[in-house]
């Protein structure tokens, strides 16, 4: 079998700075390099006297219930389409044993014939 054609690496780029010299605010991007790009932040910036704690909001997309209003009283109506003289198309779910011990849940398609 023949070897992967594999990219060659990049040059590495390697320079020496003195000890306490280094400062990102003096670093001038090149077009050979790779550029990242400052995000925005997602928390208010401390003024060093707090703990700022930021994580996103569990209540943004949190599914409340339902109330007593809404009530269901059957369910959802069969999944099947007659297509014409006699037979049926229809979606239903069914479930398998595997050998292995874990149960295959599907969902399928049957087509039925009335003769």
């Amino acid at each position: 079998m023949p070897p992967v054609d594999l990219p060659s690496d990049p040059p590495a780029v390697v320079a020496q700075v003195q000890v306490g010299s280094f400062d990102l605010a003096r670093v001038t991007p090149s077009p050979d390099r790779l550029r990242l790009p400052q995000a925005k932040p997602r928390c208010p910036l401390s003024t060093g006297r707090e703990i700022v704690v930021c994580a996103p909001d569990p209540e943004k997309s949190r599914l409340r219930p339902l109330t007593d209003a809404y009530a269901v009283e059957e369910g959802l109506p069969r999944a099947k389409v007659d297509i014409g003289e006699g037979v049926t198309l229809d979606l239903h779910m069914d479930s398998a044993a595997m050998p292995n011990g874990t149960v295959s849940n599907r969902i399928m398609a049957g087509v039925k014939i009335a003769f």
